[in-house]
């Protein structure tokens, strides 16, 4: 559509809505993914009618995923959040006034101790917005924007190997080998697909993926497939070889939930001096770790471990003294939130069906301020809801997956939202600890100011290869169109989404006695999912589903998102 000469293929968002002379074009950037795209956002009369790609030789040319292209409705639906919410003494929230709001969030924060969750959808200025309050505020280390499986080991590879890392696109372009690690690229960063295309289809490059199948994108990339049981990664990283100085491996997040998977994945590149890059699937968590939004780091990779980091800090920020222990992460706040370790969470950004039945029921025995865009089951729970402005209603920053910043601008002018920042900055100062950013500007700048630590780093703790045993394993990953809520009011989008299907091998096929199409039911101690079947030639021991499509909720219905036994048996 984007490249039609006449502009006779049209998108039905846009088609029939407004001339290009009518519309207001903003420079934007994606929030979907960590690709980075260069976007651009075009409004009339307030609404966004439609985005196209920007064109950036350095990262999408002038491509852009289709989810980028058309998710944008999710601000216009009709649970959107525009005014504060209070609970009142009866357990119903009720609208309220600014002042009346921020009176009651501080109160609550300030009762013995409180944590901070933010999730990957944060920008770069706001999760340093929520890593300053957190320190400053509430004088506490116990922040974390891994709103999603996570792993110790996880958080000591990003804190020593990944923060001020700078692996580019270019070095995929130039790459001998490529091995792809808990990670599909296709579904999960749609950019880094089509650069890894480009070279397979150009040159032959040659593409190693761990994974339990061959997915639709790797059999395009051509790639050798190693085939493994979700959990027992390790096993099979630490033998791989032929990887060279030009070689280049791509972690995905989604390895942070096999033991002793990342630590294989270091000793690989380390032994061959090969680029090491993790590629998280939301835009703004990169940005949240160089913001210094989890546990062990300051903002810049600076150590909270290390007095000479925290006094580079105290002398930015004006204050006097720091916390000086590693806080927790977000399984520990949540199971703190359980025992009552932890009395009040600050929560912003955070997409529920990311977070395990179990680990959520912790917030109901907490005090709980929510700062969103639209009514969630955090929001549901929350004694304080403070509504936020979207990507296209303010400015900022996201950091994609090589540590390059796409700025971008406010696209639809919405005086009565605020970024989290300046919402975060009037609740210091209610609280009577002022953290001084007023508006995203004034938070960029400090942020720029403070630069990256070029002192002592983290240092990364390797963890022993796991493994997982049983009959019948699960394993899942997000399909780039899921049920996510971003995606919400665009239907002709959600039409085009790949079906929900649990992939499982031909011998269990035959043992089942169904074959594609007939449905099966994956059950586990929590719960059970539906499907239908497709047979691929897929690890034996594996039954695939996604992990948050319509019908396949794998954390929600099942417990756990992959690694896990479960139990296959015709519907």
């Amino acid at each position: 559509m984007q490249i039609c000469p006449v502009g006779a293929l049209t998108g039905a968002t846009y088609r029939f809505r407004a001339r290009p002379f009518d519309l207001v074009s903003t420079p934007s950037a994606c929030e979907h993914c960590a690709s980075g795209c260069d976007m651009r956002t075009d409004v009339r009369r307030g609404k966004t009618l439609r985005r196209l790609a920007g064109d950036d030789a350095q990262v999408n040319n002038e491509w852009n995923c289709d989810k980028g292209r058309w998710a944008f409705k999710y601000i216009s639906q009709s649970d959107r959040i525009t005014t504060p919410l209070v609970r009142d003494a009866q357990g119903v929230l009720r609208e309220a006034s600014w002042p009346e709001a921020l009176a009651v969030a501080a109160a609550g924060l300030s009762v013995n101790r409180a944590a901070v969750l933010v999730g990957g959808r944060a920008t770069a200025e706001d999760a340093y917005g929520y890593s300053k309050f957190a320190r400053v505020a509430l004088k506490t280390n116990d922040i974390d924007f891994r709103a999603r499986p996570h792993s110790e080991e996880e958080r000591s590879f990003l804190s020593s190997v990944v923060v001020g890392s700078s692996v580019t696109y270019s070095a995929i372009d130039k790459a001998d080998h490529v091995v792809l690690l808990g990670f599909e690229a296709e579904e999960e960063s749609p950019i880094v697909f089509l650069r890894l295309f480009k070279q397979v289809r150009k040159r032959g490059m040659k593409v190693t993926a761990v994974a339990p199948f061959a997915t639709r994108a790797n059999q395009k990339l051509k790639a050798d497939v190693i085939k493994t049981t979700a959990g027992n990664e390790a096993n099979e990283i630490i033998n791989i070889a032929g990887l060279t100085n030009k070689s280049v491996i791509l972690v995905g997040e989604r390895l942070a939930e096999s033991q002793g998977a990342l630590s294989a994945a270091r000793k690989i590149a380390d032994s061959a001096g090969a680029h090491l890059a993790w590629i998280p699937r939301r835009a703004g968590e990169r940005g949240a770790l160089e913001a210094g939004a989890i546990g062990t780091l300051l903002p810049g990779g600076r150590p909270v471990t290390d007095s000479a980091a925290r006094v580079d800090i105290q002398s930015a920020w004006g204050v006097s003294s720091l916390p000086t222990t590693v806080g927790h992460s977000t399984s520990e706040i949540l199971d703190a939130l359980h025992t009552g370790d932890i009395d009040s969470l600050l929560i912003g950004g955070v997409d529920p069906l990311d977070i395990s039945r179990d680990a959520a029921k912790g917030l109901e025995k907490a005090f709980v301020v929510s700062l969103e865009i639209r009514k969630s089951q955090i929001t549901e729970l929350a004694n304080v809801v403070l509504p936020v402005a979207a990507v296209a209603e303010k400015s900022g920053t996201f950091i994609n997956w090589e540590g390059r910043a796409r700025a971008f601008d406010t696209a639809i002018d919405t005086p009565n939202l605020r970024s989290d920042v300046r919402i975060l900055s009037m609740l210091a100062d209610e609280m009577g600890t002022p953290i001084n950013l007023p508006t995203v500007e004034s938070a960029a700048r400090e942020m720029n100011s403070l630069g990256t630590w070029d002192g002592a780093r983290v240092t990364f703790t390797p963890a022993n290869a796991g493994s997982v045993s049983g009959e019948t394993i699960l394993s899942s990953w997000r399909l780039l169109l899921d049920a996510g809520s971003l995606q919400d009011g665009e239907a002709n989008l959600a039409k085009t989404a790949h079906p929900s299907v649990a992939v499982i091998s031909a011998d269990r096929a035959g043992k089942l006695g169904v074959t594609n199409g007939d449905r099966v039911t994956i059950s586990s101690n929590v719960g059970a999912i539906t499907l239908p079947v497709e047979i691929a030639d897929i690890d034996s021991k594996t039954v695939w589903i996604p992990r948050n499509s319509q019908s396949s909720r794998a954390i929600a219905l099942l417990g756990a998102a992959s690694g896990i036994e479960v139990s296959v048996v015709k519907a």
